[in-house]
């Protein structure tokens, strides 16, 4: 009987090519989460056409703007952490109508330092404007750092931070 050779076939140089177009893949894709993991986003105040303290309209206005505390929650969830609610009454006792609102909630330790702070802009998300006059309430919501229980959180605070009119 005459047994027939087979032909050595050749190892195409298609799977070194799909292997190397593969590597460069995950090579790219390596680089793209390194860099993204390290830039650090522009950080943008909230409501960006605020006037601020320093700011002559500001400094002559912020008075006629009542923050009166309501009340302070605390909401657990099952990781053990929590999100600190500060909930305040606001009243516009000026003669201007307010567009836009910018209030800050702090948390303090017990030796007095900052812990964490929130932002909150009730105008214009929750509420389009507050006239002369008008109340409404607001809240501010600071999610504690990891590891921080309630009974190191010695107080929370709130302030105003911007105002548009």
């Amino acid at each position: 009987m005459l047994e027939l050779e087979k032909p050595k076939v050749e190892e195409p140089k298609t799977n070194r090519l799909v292997v190397a177009i593969l590597g460069l893949i995950v090579v790219g894709l390596i680089g793209a989460v390194i860099w993204i993991a390290t830039s650090k986003p522009d950080i943008k105040p909230a409501l960006p056409n605020a006037i601020r303290a320093g700011n002559a309209d500001f400094d002559n206005y912020h008075s006629k703007v009542a923050l009166e505390l309501v009340d302070k929650i605390v909401h657990p969830n099952m990781l053990g952490q929590a999100q600190y609610e500060i909930q305040v009454r606001v009243t516009n006792r000026g003669e201007r109508t307010i567009t836009g609102l910018e209030l800050a909630g702090r948390m303090i330790d017990l030796n007095d330092q900052l812990l964490k702070e929130g932002i909150s802009v009730p105008i214009p998300r929750a509420r389009k404007n507050l006239a002369p006059g008008e109340t409404f309430l607001a809240s501010v919501k600071i999610d504690a750092p990891a590891k921080i229980t309630e009974d190191q959180v010695k107080d929370l605070l709130f302030e105003l931070r911007g105002l548009q009119f």
